[in-house]
């Protein structure tokens, strides 16, 4: 069974709202070793809400064009709709990227 780790860049199957199937580029967020893996997904087109991120370098991570993660649109998939690794994220967008997730996911204890 494959391995991933935080920061590859993986052609994946999700579902969309409609049913519907498509392949999209996602970010490893998570695999724990078993046959599920925690993905956030990523698009070309332009976000701007609290969860989002434009990679910078897009080319190196595998992608075709400008592209932001969603990170906070993650799905728990099963690792058989992974088609292909495409590349993997510049240590500087996986900073950012890690950043984001800490202050987006900071749990509130009071």
């Amino acid at each position: 069974m494959t391995k991933y780790k935080f920061g590859d860049v993986v052609l994946v199957v999700f579902s969309q709202t409609d049913g519907r199937r498509k392949q999209r580029p996602a970010l490893v967020i998570l695999d724990t070793g078993d046959n599920d893996i925690v993905l956030a997904p990523i698009t070309t087109t332009e976000r701007k809400n609290k969860g989002d991120y434009k990679v910078k370098n897009w080319k190196q991570s595998g992608l075709l064009l400008d592209s932001w993660v969603r990170l906070a649109k993650i799905a728990c998939l099963g690792k058989s709709d992974v088609r292909r690794q495409l590349g993997t994220f510049s240590s500087s967008d996986k900073e950012k990227v890690s950043s984001i997730w800490s202050k987006l996911y900071k749990l509130q204890t009071t």
